[in-house]
C-alpha cells in the first residue's frame, strides 16, 4: 500500500510557498515515485498491484485541510494516469478512499459526541475502524481483485 500523510490542519491565510511545498511532498509527491520505484520489479514479474490510500475529506470539503485535501485529489487523478500507463505491464492501479477511521490521530480532534455526529451521517451506523480498511487493501492486491484498477474505492460506511 502505498500511503504516508499529515493532515495538520491550516488556514487558508497561513499558507506560504515553503509550507505548500513541504505539505505536496509528504502528501503526494512520494507516492508517485514509491510507485516508479517498485514498476521495474513488477513489470519483471509480470504485473503487481498499487494501492494508493486517498481520503474523504476532499470530497467532504472540509475545512481548514485545503492543501491535504489537494493532495488527496491528486492521487486520485494520479491512480487513473497511472493505471492506463502501467495497464499494459498488468500492473493494477488502485486507491482507497477510506472515510473517518477511528485512530490515535483521529480520537485526538473527536469526543464521544463528534463520534456519534458521524456515525449519525452514515448509512451503516459502525465507527470504521482500521481493520475495515486492511480488508479492502487486502482484497485489492489478491487474484480476486485483478480486474479492479484505475478507480477509487471507498469504504466509509456510506458517509457521502
Amino acid at each position: 500500500m502505498n500511503n504516508a500523510a499529515s493532515d495538520d490542519r491550516h488556514t487558508l491565510a497561513a499558507i506560504t510557498p515553503e509550507y505548500w511545498d513541504g505539505r505536496m511532498a509528504l502528501n503526494l509527491r512520494h507516492l508517485l515515485f514509491c510507485a516508479q520505484a517498485v514498476t521495474p520489479g513488477m513489470r519483471e514479474r509480470g504485473g503487481g498491484a498499487i494501492i494508493n490510500l486517498g481520503s474523504i475529506s476532499w470530497h467532504l470539503g472540509l475545512t481548514n485541510l485545503v492543501l491535504y485535501e489537494t493532495a488527496k485529489a491528486g492521487i486520485e487523478g494520479m491512480t487513473r494516469a497511472l493505471a492506463r500507463e502501467l495497464g499494459p505491464d498488468g500492473i493494477r492501479v488502485t486507491c482507497v478512499v477510506p472515510g473517518n477511521v477511528r485512530t490515535p490521530r483521529q480520537q485526538q480532534w473527536y469526543t464521544p459526541e463528534g463520534e456519534a455526529e458521524i456515525v449519525a451521517q452514515q448509512c451503516l451506523k459502525v465507527r470504521l475502524e482500521p481493520e475495515h480498511v486492511a480488508a479492502l487493501v487486502l482484497f485489492l492486491a489478491s487474484d480476486d481483485g485483478r480486474c479492479c484498477t484505475g478507480h477509487e474505492y471507498w469504504i466509509d460506511a456510506g458517509w457521502r
